[in-house]
């Protein structure tokens, strides 16, 4: 069984997505340590661990003598942190955001793309495209290119595109499960498309992850790349200390 996250983790979770929708009116309106502890029933310790998160996230600022301040979008370069590392964050992600996905033919696996997994990639995979925006906010954040493996046509022909994930449709449509997830960061320039898609100069930094879902037989049951552009998007992972 799978730990369970650290409290001050879950805490951070929870205040991160409500910076996210503006669910604060002001920059100066952030709960103080004595209201989040009663709110949420736990110790001044979890409090200031999981406001620590969000300072080094850049999402807030503490200044002694004046509380806790959330940055403006702009001091924190207008972009969306989002922890991406495992799949209740990624469900999490979806939750927060707004997608409708399109069904865009079925193809070959585009060589570079096939270059970079190490799984088999032959046959004609059904291919979806979306494009990601904030809750709340009209500028995208991801253009999401995905491939559904060539077994599992049928349940890719069911898909519901208005559904904010794919993977977890599959799951459902097919009966395959998913054991793991593995994922590559990778800065690169937006082609012509992506820029075009994401409102950004040809050739401006994006920051691109690459998922394969892996079912428990060690198929890839779908491949994703999400290009995200480089000032409306910033990951952050929690690392755990094992002592």
């Amino acid at each position: 069984m799978r730990p369970r996250k650290p409290r001050y983790l879950e805490l951070a979770d929870d205040l991160r997505a409500q910076i996210g929708r503006g669910d604060f009116p002001g920059a100066d309106q952030f709960p103080t340590e004595s209201v989040l502890c009663a709110r949420y029933g736990v110790s001044r310790f979890t409090v200031r661990e999981a406001l620590r998160t969000l300072q080094t996230e850049g999402l807030i600022q503490r200044k002694r003598g004046s509380g806790t301040v959330i940055q403006p979008a702009a001091a924190r370069g207008g972009a969306l942190h989002q922890p991406l590392s495992n799949v209740g964050e990624i469900l999490q992600y979806a939750r927060d955001t707004r997608v409708t996905f399109e069904r865009f033919g079925t193809v070959a696996l585009p060589r570079t793309l096939a270059d970079q997994i190490d799984h088999p990639a032959s046959g004609n995979w059904p291919r979806f495209r979306g494009l990601r925006l904030g809750r709340d906010a009209d500028r995208p954040i991801a253009f999401t290119e995905a491939y559904i493996h060539p077994d599992l046509a049928d349940a890719a022909d069911a898909i519901d595109a208005s559904e904010p994930t794919l993977f977890r449709q599959i799951e459902r449509l097919s009966g395959a499960k998913i054991a793991q997830v593995t994922q590559d960061i990778q800065a690169v320039a937006a082609t012509a498309e992506i820029a075009k898609a994401l409102g950004v100069p040809r050739r401006s930094p994006c920051l691109r992850i690459l998922r394969c879902y892996v079912d428990t037989g060690g198929r890839v049951i779908e491949i994703s790349a999400s290009h995200h552009p480089g000032d409306r998007f910033a990951y952050s992972m929690h690392i755990e200390v094992e002592r």
